[in-house]
């Protein structure tokens, strides 16, 4: 059986004031390329499907759209799980009517096990999806008040899942969170990226890969790079595109699983080409803005500019935008790095005793290089005293 696995497609993904619908209906249509040439008996959507839980209208669309083609004209069936991000009930709506043309949609948890079972030339293979749900829920979902995180959540989960298991069969699990090994040191950390939403506080948010070792593969959501956890039989897909300047050297694509007739799999990656990369350019100002030798370069690219100059700079951000009309953020490397010696240098009972005025006058100097002048302390001490007494 030929699988593609995909996850995180967070359609209507909003990033720093940037809608990537655009994006993601480019690379949307190089996925339905691939199912021509590929042709899979299944799409795995692991979660995330949208990124918020009522999503924007042309998000909805350009689903709706996608769904259909995948569906309806290239005839490959999809089994989709609702993801940290996505809203259970909404995700839910029309899964029973909709599983009959090919779409098995699975937002919310259910009293009883179910299994979606499709056919390749080898027989039987079982898929098991597994929407996330926050442990509360699953607690009071099962009247078990042991359930304490994600790890007893899961681990709940699967008691009710391995009474209706065949391990005659091969078997698929579907799910979204943060699964992962044991270390030296407990709960083994993987590649994170910044626009990954976390699940919970501290180590709470971790699931044994235990809970999944009957499965022949476990097809996984929300971590956005693309990552085995122990083995090839347990593989995060990665996200659909870089949604951070965290996930600039990742490589963002189709996780192909092909599982033999005994449930042995085999791995292949096809990248996906973005219509606009996410990249991180440093430098001085003018260099930067000096095209030069890189007319390789797609400066419609979406940039982390990194600028190195010292001293004051007379708008930045609309000089860069002229030559990279896609500039999200702009860092000065020199304040940065005034800043973090500036942090080391303080410590918590020094910010205590010092007033905040002391503290804006600390912070502008670390910021400017130079001391706040008389005339703009007066105007902080006035906004302060206002502050301090509850004013606009």
């Amino acid at each position: 059986m030929k699988i593609f696995h995909m996850g995180d497609w967070h359609i209507g993904k909003l990033v720093n004031g940037y809608y990537m619908t655009e994006d993601q209906g480019f690379l949307l249509e190089q996925i339905f390329q691939s199912i021509k040439e590929e042709k899979p008996d299944v799409l795995i959507i692991a979660g995330d499907i949208y990124d918020r839980s009522v999503p924007p209208i042309h998000a909805i669309e350009l689903m709706n759209k996608s769904l259909r083609k995948i569906i309806v004209e290239l005839k490959t069936p999809i089994i989709a799980i609702a993801g940290n991000h996505d809203s259970n009930e909404r995700i839910g709506f029309g899964s029973e009517i909709l599983k009959s043309s090919g779409l098995y949609l699975k937002g919310t948890l259910t009293p009883e096990t179910e299994k979606i079972t499709l056919k390749d030339e080898n027989g039987e293979v079982d898929f098991y999806p597994i929407p996330y749900v926050d442990p509360v829920i699953i607690r009071e979902f099962f009247e078990d008040k042991t359930i304490k995180n994600h790890d007893d959540a899961m681990g709940k989960i699967m008691e009710s899942i391995k009474k209706d298991l065949d391990p005659t069969k091969r078997n698929v699990a579907i799910a979204h969170g943060y699964i992962t090994g044991f270390g030296k040191e407990g709960f083994e950390h993987l590649t994170e990226s910044e626009s990954e939403k976390p699940l919970s506080i501290g180590g709470s948010e971790y699931v044994s890969i235990e809970h999944f070792k009957e499965f022949h593969y476990t097809a996984l959501g929300h971590l956005h790079g693309p990552q085995k956890v122990g083995s090839n039989k347990a593989r995060y897909s990665g996200s659909l595109m870089k949604y951070s300047f965290s996930e600039v050297n990742q490589n963002k694509g189709i996780t192909i699983v092909k599982m033999d007739k005994d449930g042995e799999v085999t791995i292949e990656f096809k990248p996906l080409k973005p219509l606009r990369d996410f990249r991180i350019i440093k430098g001085n100002l003018e260099d930067l803005i000096t095209k030069n030798n890189q007319e390789s370069l797609n400066y419609e690219d979406y940039i982390k500019a990194e600028l190195e100059d010292v001293g004051e700079l007379i708008d930045p951000m609309a000089k860069l935008r002229a030559v990279y009309p896609n500039v999200m953020e702009l860092v000065r490397v020199e304040r940065r790095e005034r800043l973090k010696i500036s942090e080391s240098k303080i410590s918590s009972e020094q910010i205590k005793q010092k007033s905040k005025l002391d503290l804006f006058e600390q912070f502008y100097e670390d910021m400017v290089g130079e001391k706040c002048n008389p005339q703009d302390i007066l105007i902080m001490t006035d906004i302060i005293e206002k502050c301090e007494r509850g004013g606009d």
